[in-house]
């Protein structure tokens, strides 16, 4: 079965956590059910539906799941600014939902935001998480975490008018067609924009969230791989505060990394689970 015939078999589905109702994508297993089922945790102001192009790429023998974050997707929004915490809770409760034995424990990957969301499932609940995969880690100290906050975590202003949404298209849509599709780059665009004057809060909660602190304390057998990015010093500190993690570094992949370049990410990814 080739890839795109796998992508129209996800499966969309919602089960409730106790800060709302959770909107998730499912692929199952192509071939023998081998494998722990994987999570995909995505970036924001994205959802589950990042990682529709991977999932097809990733499930030879594992089922693979991407949930969307309280507030992204078509996941309930919560009543107050969440935190990682939050978000982690959300996905142990799905992982509860889906059933999986207690002796059988999923493996997550992230990207970016995600990345915070996977340390923190595996922290709180180390018996859930049976490894990580974590790409391109915004891992900051205390100080730069204050930085970023203010850069990137500040409340969205809705436009008023079309031309407001004019840059954001150019970023996300026009300068990515050498790299994707553009219909793909279309729904990609259009889900960032669910979110509405809530598109902050994922930032907020990643750039309140306390790396240092919570790193050291998740010991999940960890792959951490580093692409060509702005965040590469931050994935390499990242890995080495990390009790148990093997680093990746991957300086041809430099953008657009779960388009692009999924099929690498999926051969690096598989390729350690596979092994370890």
């Amino acid at each position: 079965m080739d890839t795109d015939s796998r992508a129209t078999q996800i499966e969309r589905f919602y089960v409730h956590t106790r800060i709302g109702q959770i909107h998730a994508r499912r692929l199952e297993a192509a071939g023998s059910d081998a494998a722990p089922t994987l999570i995909c945790l995505h970036p924001a102001p994205h959802s589950g539906l990042y990682f529709t192009s991977a999932m097809p790429l990733l499930n030879e023998h594992r089922r693979v799941v991407a949930p969307d974050f309280p507030g992204y997707g078509g996941s309930t929004r919560p009543d107050q600014l969440p935190s990682i915490t939050d978000y982690a809770h959300a996905i142990i409760d799905l992982i509860d939902a889906l059933g999986i034995p207690g002796d059988r424990p999923v493996d997550l990957l992230g990207f970016h935001t995600g990345c915070l969301v996977a340390v923190e499932v595996a922290r709180l609940e180390p018996s859930a998480a049976g490894r990580l995969v974590l790409v391109d880690v915004p891992f900051f100290d205390a100080r730069e975490l204050v930085d970023m906050h203010a850069q990137a975590a500040q409340p969205a202003v809705l436009p008023t008018e079309l031309v407001g949404l004019a840059a954001a298209w150019d970023r996300n849509v026009t300068s990515r067609l050498d790299a994707m599709p553009l219909d793909r780059a279309f729904e990609l665009f259009v889900e960032q924009l669910r979110p509405g004057d809530a598109a902050h809060w994922g930032f907020h909660a990643a750039f309140t969230y306390p790396c240092t602190e919570r790193f050291a304390q998740c010991a999940t057998e960890t792959l951490v791989i580093a692409t060509d990015s702005s965040l590469t010093a931050a994935t390499h500190q990242a890995a080495a505060a990390l009790p148990d993690a093997e680093l990746c570094d991957r300086p041809d992949i430099t953008r657009v990394v779960f388009e692009a370049s999924a099929q690498a990410i999926a051969d690096e990814a598989i390729a350690w689970l596979d092994r370890n």
